[in-house]
């Protein structure tokens, strides 16, 4: 039939359809030739369903052009569904293959009655992850939390018949409960016999019991905020107590008002630099790999990035390959790689954090990024501590830790930023590199 030729942007392509579509994908690097992630009314919540709508508007054929390629998007490096599936359908008119993430999660399910559930749940909003853990202590699902990435709510257990027909199996199961427990785990359980009989009231009840922890997990938060504020109360006055002279030299340098102190603080932090090796191996299979290859990427990733968390290396590590998920046997080849890498003294292993061997420590901003505030060195957050501070002469402690999250590229303060950066505090007093008096915190040189 006849219809008209239309030039439409994402925001209001809904409901129109054509035999041929072309889309131009606008989104690329800069002129200094990074990806700044910033792909518009895509970063929204709902930016995945805009998407989905203009990826569905062709009949017969669809055209794409593009600056960038799928594989150049790093899923860890943003927070929102949309460029994530933007990148998975980059991909697929690259190559015409599709790493849905939800048919992925589903495939890693051990059965199909836990592949029933995860659908069913993923329907009504639930971001599930398929077997979380290692060993015998591998959860079926967990349940992550969308106000903090990274973080699981609670775990689901699906329980088939094979759990039924063995006593040793629910007694090795009950003790495996016990553990994880003690390791902070609220875990639910979910029937199979419940589950066929009753279907819609086990998603009802799982769903409830889902948002009763979650708002046990806020109220707990709430509580260790709550002490934590309290304890540095005593601190900062038993620290007045004993500063006598020292803190009213320190109240004599702070008679300047707030607006002159803020103007003060001068530090400024570099961009974060992200190594540019996405796709550089996605002709090839990861798990394929030498694990010499997987040496050379980390000292590659590393000597650009460092000090970075090993959870961001193995993601930097999977992009080389095209992996749209790190799932447990690619994280476990990619650690070989990683721990291999350290024995050979190229890279070296401090905690959770790889360093290069003998690399000082410098203050970068996270803006941008998608990189976590727990996912940051303690000492790149002792560094920003000192650096703000030379630059304030002395601040209150709730101004210095708004410093330090400006300096490392962090809009707003929420729980686990502060207690980093309270944490960094603590040991920069602690080591009496900081003073603390009633005028507030200062550096010592």
């Amino acid at each position: 039939m006849k219809e008209p030729f239309f030039v439409k942007n994402l925001e209001n392509v809904q409901g129109d359809e054509r035999d041929v579509i072309f889309i131009s994908v606008t989104y690329a690097k800069g002129p200094d030739g990074r990806l700044r992630y910033n792909f518009g009314p895509l970063n929204s919540a709902n930016g995945w369903r805009r998407l989905n709508v203009l990826t569905t508007r062709a009949r017969r054929r669809m055209r794409v052009f593009a600056s960038i390629k799928g594989d150049e998007i790093r899923p860890t490096a943003t927070g929102s569904d949309g460029p994530r599936l933007l990148r998975d359908f980059l991909v697929y008119a690259e190559r015409g293959r599709l790493d849905s993430p939800m048919l992925s999660a589903g495939a890693s399910a051990e059965s199909p009655f836990e592949r029933d559930v995860y659908t069913e749940l993923s329907r009504h909003g639930l971001h599930l992850e398929p077997q979380v853990g290692a060993s015998g202590y591998r959860i079926d699902f967990g349940v992550r939390d969308e106000a903090v990435p990274g973080r699981f709510i609670c775990g689901i257990e699906c329980d088939g018949a094979a759990y039924h027909a063995s006593e040793t199996a629910r007694d090795r199961d009950r003790l495996r409960q016990d553990v994880l427990e003690a390791r902070g785990w609220t875990i639910l359980r979910v029937w199979s016999t419940d589950w066929f009989k009753d279907r819609q009231g086990q998603v009802s009840r799982l769903l409830g019991l889902i948002s009763q922890t979650r708002d046990r997990v806020l109220e707990e938060e709430r509580a260790e905020a709550a002490a934590r504020a309290l304890a540095q109360e005593e601190q900062a006055r038993a620290s007045q107590r004993e500063s006598g002279a020292a803190s009213r030299n320190i109240e004599v340098s702070t008679e300047e008002s707030g607006s002159e102190r803020a103007r003060s603080v001068t530090a400024e932090a570099q961009p974060y630099r992200l190594a540019d090796v996405a796709g550089q191996y996605s002709s090839e299979e990861i798990l394929d790999a030498d694990v010499s290859r997987l040496v050379s990427a980390a000292k590659e990733i590393a000597s650009v990035e460092a000090p970075l968390h090993v959870t961001d290396l193995t993601g930097r590590i999977g992009d080389m390959w095209g992996v749209g998920r790190v799932g447990s046997r690619i994280a476990a080849k990619v650690m070989k790689g990683i721990e291999r890498a350290v024995r050979r003294g190229a890279i070296e292993l401090r905690g959770e954090f790889v360093w290069l061997p003998g690399q000082g420590c410098t203050v970068r901003s996270r803006a941008g990024t998608g990189i976590s505030a727990e996912r940051i060195a303690p000492e790149e957050y002792q560094e920003a501590t000192v650096q703000a501070l030379r630059g304030a002469g002395v601040l209150p402690r709730d101004e210095l830790i708004a410093a330090v999250r400006s300096l490392l590229g962090f809009s707003r303060t929420g729980p686990v930023l502060e207690e980093c950066i309270g944490g960094a505090i603590g040991v920069l007093l602690t080591a009496g590199r900081l003073g603390e008096g009633s005028g507030g915190i200062t550096f010592r040189e």
